[in-house]
């Protein structure tokens, strides 16, 4: 950075950017999980009444402030989940900007539509348990871009070419991808069946997806299992026990029902292909299923993650985001059984691998090689 410059402007025109981007993350996170176009209609609306917001009351940060978390057109509350992405936003792109942006601009242009994706994926994870791979992509591209064109961002960077360095980015992406995916068959093997019963008989219903971004949902009592999870293979299956079931409007008589990863069987053996089903939904008191260890969509996350720090940003990632998914399990108190986002805690660990989680690695490597 020129020393005609004061060190802080850099990173406050970054904060300011991030703000207003903020700002459209926050459409992205709201519309995607709905299905609903992020350019059409576009101006954001009241998600209450759908009334138009004029710009002046959408100033980032701002105009939730002054509007004390209330919309201005019918005053229904809105969420602080809005001001804070907006927030943590600025934030991010500031942090970017004043590690990155005296090395290169570019890097750190780079970083910050890296951070953009991870906001969008860790708040939809968040609230809706879903991860959608564009975003993952567009997060692993914008990794492997940075990487390949500022070669400094990876550890034992010294003698790395551009190809080098595009190559270990690609490397880290695909190791992060495959450790998630084999902790995900270990945790079949290794946790066997989930069990699940209950004293009064409970409903359930399968939850077709609204959008192709989603997937179809098996609800029990209100809590939702997302089918990949349930029926990661083809010899998958769970069955359900001491109830009822009506398919398409249908009472059939009573008996298990055994649900697999395309078609539903009977115990009277009549078979029904899912593709071919309007709805489904009934009563029981048990079920017995296997069940992934995580979801599929935090290998994405993972890979995202590896993109922009080698194989060792994936390693550290895998660690540290295990250490606060434990804290996030604690402090929210969530029980077996239940989903936990885990993509939150991956990708908080890559921000904190970026913002010098890096030289906390290299230490340790250092410190264990004896060197």
């Amino acid at each position: 950075m020129s020393d005609a410059l004061p060190a802080w402007l850099l990173p406050m025109v970054f904060g300011l950017m991030g703000a207003c981007i903020g700002s459209f993350l926050n459409v992205v996170i709201y519309r995607t999980p709905l299905g609903i176009s992020v350019n059409d209609p576009a101006r954001s609306f009241c998600p209450e009444c759908g009334e138009p917001i004029p710009w002046y009351l959408n100033i980032p940060v701002l105009s939730w402030l002054v509007l004390r978390g209330k919309s201005a057109c019918c005053g229904t509350s809105i969420s602080f989940r809005y001001c804070l992405v907006e927030l943590l936003t600025a934030l991010l792109f500031a942090a970017m900007g004043w590690k990155y942006a005296d090395a290169s601009a570019g890097a750190a242009v780079l970083l910050c539509v890296w951070s953009a994706m991870a906001i969008v994926i860790i708040f939809i994870d968040a609230e809706h348990l879903v991860v959608f791979r564009t975003q993952t992509l567009i997060g692993a591209a914008a990794g492997v871009g940075a990487c390949s064109l500022y070669p400094f961002l990876l550890p034992d960077n010294d003698v790395m070419t551009w190809t080098d360095a595009f190559t270990a980015a690609v490397l880290g992406g695909a190791a992060g991808y495959a450790a998630i995916r084999l902790v995900i068959e270990l945790g079949k093997l290794l946790f066997g069946t989930w069990k699940q019963h209950f004293d009064a008989p409970a409903p359930w219903n399968l939850k077709e997806p609204e959008s192709e971004q989603e997937e179809l949902q098996l609800i029990i009592d209100g809590q939702p299992h997302d089918w990949s999870m349930l029926f990661h293979r083809a010899s998958d299956k769970a069955v359900i026990s001491g109830g009822s079931v009506t398919i398409d409007g249908k009472a059939l008589p009573p008996g298990a029902v055994t649900l697999r990863q395309d078609r539903i069987e009977l115990e009277n053996g009549d078979v029904f292909q899912l593709e071919d089903l309007k709805s489904v939904e009934g009563s029981l008191t048990d079920i017995h299923a296997q069940r992934e260890a995580m979801g599929s969509g935090d290998a994405w996350i993972l890979m995202m993650a590896g993109c922009v720090g080698g194989w060792q940003g994936a390693v550290f990632c895998l660690f540290i985001g295990s250490l606060l998914g434990i804290v996030q399990a604690v402090i929210s108190r969530m029980g077996f059984g239940r989903n936990l986002p885990f993509g939150p805690a991956l990708l908080s660990a890559a921000f904190i691998w970026l913002l010098g989680g890096d030289r906390w690695w290299l230490a340790y490597i250092r410190f264990i090689s004896g060197e």
